[in-house]
C-alpha cells in the first residue's frame, strides 16, 4: 500500500460531442413533438456516458455513482438540494466530540439488505474498511481521514503491510452478522479509524489519513465526505461468497452484480447499452419513510427506471421532443441545443444554481512550470492577460458559462475570499505584450517552438474556445497546436508512474507531451478542500502531471485548511492560497459551464434533481420520481 496516493477526480463528466450514435434508442420516434411520455414504467432516460462498474468501491465516473446510489446507501446524505445540511440515511442520529475528531453514528433500527441480510455496526465496519483495503478508485474518499487498524497513513511500510494483511483476513473470514467474542473485540478496539461501540453504533475516529501529515486533523467536511459511494453499506456475506476482498484488485462479481439497502434493485445491466432498476420489494425503510415524508433520501421507489447510454446529442434531443424519454443527461449543453429545447413546450430546460454547475466541472488552463516557456513568470503573466475570457464565454459558450477565480470554485464555501480578480486576472493585451517583452522572448523575437495544447473534444464549443485561445496567444508571439482528445483518453494524462517519476501528460503518449492545455475538476463532495487538495497540493491529480506547481508552503496550508473549523481562519487560509497562485500566475481560470435540468413536463417528484430527472449529480432522488 503506497503512501501519498494520488487523490483523483472520482466523478468524470462526459462532454456532449457530435458523432455517430453508439446505438439507436429502441423507443426512438420520428414525430416532431409530444408531451405524452411513451413509457411511465419504466421511466426512461438518455445518458451520455456509460456505466463502467457497479461496485461502490470502484465507481469512478458520474454514471457509475449514479448507478451505485440507487442501490447502495450511506450513513448520511445531503438534504435534498442543500449543499450544507444532511439527513440520516442509514444513521438515525450522530454526535461529534468537541475537538471534532470523534463522530458516533447510531444506526436506524431493523436495516437489512434487499436479500434480507441484516445491517449493523459490524457490517458498517466491514464496508468502510473494505474501501480502504481494496485500494480501489474510491479508496481516497476515506483515506483522507482514516486508515487501517492500529496504524496511520504515514506508518512505516512494514507496519502498513502487516495491518493490510491482517485486515484482509478479517474481512474475508469474520461473521459480521453474528460475530464471535474475539471478532467483536477486534472491531471494538479503540486504536483504529472505525470502532464498533455496540451492535447499533459505530465511531469514526479522524486523524489517521493523508491530510494528517504534520498534525492530527479534524476534517471540516466529514458529513459531505461520507455521503459518497465509498462509504456505503455492502453485504459482507455477498462479498465473501463471491470472490472476497483482495488488495488492489476488483471483485469481478460485484463489478456486475449489486446487493444494497436502497430503494432499488438491479434489474438488468447491458454494458455499453443500458442499465435498469426496479423498486425493491423488500425495502427496509418503507415504514420509516411514511413517518418521515420530508426525508427524500429514504423514500421507497415509485417506479422502475431505465438508463440508455446514448452519446449522440441529436438523438437525445429528438427523444426528448417525442416523449421517448423522460429526461436526458447533458453534462454540457451547447447554446444551440439550449435554444432548440427551450422552444419545445413539452420539455423543461431549467438552469440550475451555480453550485450544481460547479460540481459538474470547472475548467482552467494549466501551464507546466517544468517546461519552457512556462518556467518563466513573465510568460505565464503574459498568457493570463492575453486571453479574453469574456469573449470565450460569449462567443464559444453562447453566454452559458460563468467566469471564476480559483482554486476554490464559485458556489462553494470560501470562494474568492481574497476578493480577486485583480490586476492578476484582467484581460489586457497591452500588459500581456509588456510582460512578454520582459521575458526571454520579447515581441518581435517570439518563442520559436509550436507548443502542444490539449483539450477534451471534439466539441463545438471547446473547439471554438481553443481556437480563440490560439488567436489570442498569437498576438504575443506564442504558437500553439490544439489537439482534442476524447475524455477517457484525456483522463489518462493525469496518470503518474511513481516508479519512473513520469507523468503521461508530459510523455509522448497520445501525441504528447502536453505542457499546456485545458484542465478540469468535478467534485466528489461540496467542500473547498476537495479542489485545493487537487489543484494546489503538489501531488494533487489536477496539478502534479499538468501544472506541475510545487510549493511546500502551499502543500502545508492546503492540508491545514482542510481541518480548519474556525471560519475566519479558514477564509484566511484560502485567501492566502488564492493570492499566492495569482501572484505566481499558476493557472488561467476560464469557465464554469452552466448546468441545466432537462426533462419532460410529465415527470413529477423531486425535480430538478438536480440534473433534472434521475441523472447523475451529487444527490440522486430517482425514488421520488414518476411520470404521468
Amino acid at each position: 500500500m503506497e503512501p501519498r496516493y494520488l487523490r483523483v477526480s472520482a466523478i468524470v463528466v462526459a462532454l456532449i460531442t457530435v458523432g455517430a450514435a453508439v446505438g439507436v434508442y429502441h423507443y426512438y420516434s420520428t414525430s416532431t413533438s409530444s408531451c405524452t411520455l411513451q413509457s411511465t414504467d419504466p421511466l426512461i432516460f438518455d445518458q451520455a456516458e456509460q456505466v463502467h462498474t457497479l461496485d461502490p468501491d470502484w465507481a469512478y465516473s458520474t454514471p457509475d455513482w449514479g448507478a451505485v446510489q440507487q442501490v447502495y446507501q450511506a450513513l448520511v446524505m445531503y438534504n435534498a438540494s442543500s449543499t450544507t445540511n444532511f439527513t440520516g440515511m442509514l444513521a438515525k442520529n450522530w454526535t461529534e466530540s468537541t475537538d471534532g475528531l470523534h463522530w458516533n453514528f447510531t444506526l436506524q433500527p431493523d436495516i437489512y439488505f434487499s436479500n434480507g441480510d441484516p445491517v449493523n455496526a459490524y457490517v458498517m465496519w466491514f464496508s468502510l474498511y473494505r474501501t480502504l483495503a481494496m485500494f480501489g478508485s474510491d479508496q481516497y474518499l476515506l483515506a483522507e481521514n482514516f486508515w487501517l487498524p492500529n496504524v496511520s497513513y504515514y506508518s512505516p511500510a512494514n507496519a502498513t503491510t502487516a495491518a493490510e494483511n491482517s485486515l484482509l483476513w478479517d474481512l474475508n473470514n469474520f461473521n459480521f452478522f453474528d460475530p464471535t467474542g474475539n471478532q467483536t473485540s477486534v472491531m471494538m478496539a479503540s486504536n483504529q479509524s472505525f470502532q464498533v461501540i455496540n451492535a447499533s453504533t459505530i465511531e469514526l475516529n479522524l486523524g489517521y489519513g493523508y491530510i494528517d501529515l504534520n498534525t492530527t486533523v479534524a476534517y471540516t467536511y466529514l458529513l459531505a465526505e461520507i455521503s459518497s459511494v465509498g462509504a456505503t453499506a455492502v453485504d459482507p456475506k455477498f462479498v465473501q461468497d463471491n470472490g472476497g476482498v483482495q488488495y488492489g484488485e476488483t471483485n469481478g462479481y460485484l463489478q456486475n452484480h449489486m446487493m444494497g439497502t436502497g430503494p432499488y434493485v438491479l434489474e438488468l445491466w447491458t454494458p455499453g447499452s443500458s442499465i435498469s432498476f426496479s423498486p425493491s420489494t423488500n425495502y427496509w425503510a418503507t415504514k420509516l419513510a411514511a413517518e418521515e415524508p420530508w426525508n427524500n433520501n429514504i423514500q421507497p421507489a415509485k417506479t422502475s427506471i431505465e438508463i440508455s447510454f446514448q452519446e449522440d446529442p441529436a438523438i437525445n434531443v429528438q427523444n426528448l421532443k417525442t416523449g421517448a424519454v423522460a429526461g436526458a443527461s447533458f453534462a454540457y449543453l451547447g447554446p444551440d441545443t439550449v435554444h432548440d429545447l427551450a422552444g419545445v413546450a413539452c420539455v423543461v430546460v431549467d438552469p440550475l444554481p451555480l453550485a450544481y454547475s460547479t460540481t459538474n466541472g470547472g475548467w482552467w488552463l494549466y501551464m507546466n512550470q517544468s517546461y519552457q516557456p512556462f518556467n518563466n513568470l513573465s510568460v505565464r503573466a503574459a498568457i493570463t492577460h492575453a486571453i479574453n475570457v469574456q469573449q470565450i464565454i460569449t462567443e464559444a459558450f453562447g453566454g452559458y458559462a460563468y467566469p471564476w477565480v480559483g482554486p476554490v470554485p464559485p458556489g462553494y464555501p470560501d470562494y474568492n475570499t481574497a476578493n480577486l480578480p485583480n490586476s492578476n486576472y484582467t484581460y489586457d493585451l497591452a500588459l500581456a505584450m509588456q510582460e512578454m517583452n520582459d521575458s526571454p522572448w520579447p515581441i518581435g523575437h517570439p518563442y520559436p517552438l509550436t507548443i502542444n495544447f490539449v483539450y477534451v473534444g471534439p466539441s463545438p464549443d471547446f473547439d471554438f474556445a481553443s481556437y480563440l485561445i490560439e488567436q489570442d496567444l498569437a498576438k504575443i508571439g506564442i504558437t500553439i497546436n490544439p489537439e482534442a482528445l476524447p475524455l477517457n483518453t484525456y483522463y489518462t494524462l493525469e496518470s503518474y508512474d511513481g516508479t519512473t517519476n513520469v507523468c503521461e501528460a508530459q510523455s509522448t503518449a497520445n501525441g504528447g507531451p502536453y505542457p499546456f492545455g485545458w484542465e478540469f475538476y468535478t467534485s466528489d463532495w461540496i467542500s473547498p478542500d476537495d479542489w485545493t487538495l487537487n489543484n494546489v497540493l503538489s501531488w494533487g491529480s489536477a496539478n502534479q502531471c499538468m501544472g506541475g506547481y510545487d510549493n511546500p508552503a502551499m502543500d502545508t496550508l492546503s492540508l491545514q485548511a482542510a481541518g480548519e473549523h474556525n471560519a475566519t481562519k479558514a477564509a484566511q487560509d484560502y485567501a492566502t492560497m488564492e493570492t499566492t497562485l495569482a501572484q505566481n500566475y499558476t493557472d488561467v481560470w476560464l469557465v464554469i459551464p452552466n448546468l441545466f435540468a432537462v426533462y419532460n413536463v410529465n415527470v413529477h417528484g423531486l425535480v430538478p434533481n438536480p440534473i433534472g430527472s434521475c441523472l447523475p449529480a451529487w444527490n440522486l432522488e430517482c425514488n421520488t420520481e414518476y411520470g404521468t
